[in-house]
């Protein structure tokens, strides 16, 4: 249970959006900000499969907050190109996020069709440690690193948030590192693997994620509901209530049993008339500040870097 004495951030918003005014054109910066990108940097030796795009803001500052951005695709498509490219990113892009002073990386991680649960969780803590294990050399706070996903790099970032790490086993690449994030965004992640398979809701994908049809332990485990009683980091749960892929029944029963569990640093965006992801695939213009605030008030992003 959470026992920092943040204030209730719980929101319900209800908001029907027109869908011409879920796309808007990016206008052109005037002074864009120096930043670095760099492309395919691999995070696990001999893993085609794990690499990262970095963007780092060039302004000579050290110690910034960092975000690992995880892309979806039901765990077995989807690249991280989607979140790094420079003509018509995703929201959610980690140039727009080294814009606003983080550190940003997009991963790829090994989908379900070439290893199977718990295989892309594991990358995704080895991509959190490789990034505190080269925060000096990237200019990153390792202390203050936040993971964002949309569908199912949500439920990834859920994960990553709210399951107990555990010890890696030694010959885990940087094992001395831990992989606990202290912020977590989801932008229409799954959270109760067992309640959608129930309910025929991406009943195919989640079978090949887990390996196979229900076995209600394993379900349970990869699912972020599990962990409502763990320690939790601040929260932003972003979900559309007409998502036909994840029923909001399922988020709004998660967001009363974090509740329930005394975590009071969540910020729940619930979008009446809106489809899944509603940040990133549906774009809805007044999300991206939100989640680009959250991140900045949970990791704390008017800290003053070291010169």
């Amino acid at each position: 249970m959470s026992s920092k004495p943040h204030l209730v951030r719980t929101c319900l918003l209800l908001a029907v959006c027109l869908a011409a005014a879920h796309a808007p054109t990016e206008e052109p910066r005037a002074s864009e900000p120096p930043m670095e990108v760099l492309a395919n940097l691999s995070y696990r030796d001999g893993s085609p499969a794990c690499r990262l795009d970095l963007a780092v803001p060039k302004d000579g500052r050290s110690g910034r907050p960092a975000i690992v951005v995880i892309h979806g695709g039901g765990w077995i498509e989807g690249d991280k190109s989607s979140f790094s490219t420079a003509d018509h990113p995703m929201p959610g892009s980690i140039r727009e996020f080294a814009r606003r002073g983080f550190v940003a990386a997009t991963i790829n991680y090994r989908l379900s069709r070439e290893a199977t649960y718990p295989a892309g969780l594991e990358d995704c803590r080895l991509a959190v440690r490789w990034l505190r294990a080269h925060a000096a050399e990237y200019g990153i706070d390792p202390k203050r690193i936040g993971a964002y996903g949309n569908s199912a790099g949500g439920h990834l970032a859920l994960l990553l948030a709210l399951m107990p790490e555990g010890k890696p086993p030694a010959a885990e690449p940087h094992a001395d590192q831990s992989s606990r994030v202290q912020a977590a965004a989801s932008d229409s992640g799954p959270v109760n693997l067992l309640w959608q398979h129930e309910r025929n809701q991406l009943r195919g994908v989640i079978e090949t994620f887990l390996g196979g049809a229900p076995q209600e332990q394993r379900y349970r485990e990869a699912s972020p509901s599990s962990y409502v009683g763990q320690e939790a980091p601040p929260l932003l749960l972003i979900y559309g209530e007409a998502d036909g892929q994840v029923g909001i029944e399922s988020v709004d029963a998660f967001m009363a049993d974090l509740s329930r569990a005394g975590h009071k640093n969540i910020t729940y965006l619930r979008l009446a008339g809106v489809d899944h992801c509603p940040h990133s695939l549906v774009r809805v213009p007044f999300v991206e500040p939100l989640v680009q605030d959250f991140f900045a008030r949970a990791l704390k992003l008017d800290q003053k870097p070291a010169p």
